[in-house]
């Protein structure tokens, strides 16, 4: 299951660029609110799973900038957020790739960082769904070490994805 809350149009893209690249850090509870909406009742067992930051952006903004919106939302749900996502390190910036670029790179994306339990649901959590290689590979990594129910919400989506 994929959740969204909106197109990436409008008022929602300028906030969302602010946060990302102008560091209006307060935009992070805004955000956070949209998935909150757009997600429904979540057990308390579930997990909030961040998609990781890429480094060098950690460095240029200060933060993590999915890690702060999934941490909000995790405090909100009353229910765990977890990194158990990790970038490999040859994962390079995605937004500037073609779409085929974006699934060839997203194969190779992320490795586990902790422990998946089989029982419980994890919610991936993003800004951003373009060509959804991002989500997916991360969807695939989880289930890959264990996960067996893994959903994925989105604050916008960008285009028309295919699913």
């Amino acid at each position: 299951m994929i959740w969204c809350f909106t197109k990436r149009t409008g008022v929602v893209a300028e906030i969302i660029d602010d946060y990302k690249f102008n560091r209006v850090q307060a935009a992070a509870n805004l955000l956070s609110d949209f998935l909150n909406d757009a997600l429904p009742s979540l057990p308390k067992e579930a997990v909030i799973v961040p998609i990781p930051t890429i480094s060098q952006n950690i460095r240029r903004r200060g933060f993590g900038h999915i890690e702060k919106i999934a941490n909000k939302l995790a405090r909100n749900r009353k229910i765990e957020c977890r990194p158990l996502l990790r970038r490999r390190n040859n994962v390079t910036q995605h937004f500037t790739k073609s779409s085929r670029q974006r699934k060839r790179q997203a194969n190779d994306f992320f490795e586990i960082s902790g422990s998946v339990d089989k029982n419980r649901r994890y919610i991936i959590i993003d800004d951003i769904f373009t060509t959804g290689s991002t989500v997916l590979a991360a969807a695939e990594c989880l289930r890959k070490n264990g996960a067996e129910h893994v959903e994925i919400a989105v604050i916008a989506r960008h285009g028309r994805p295919k699913l």
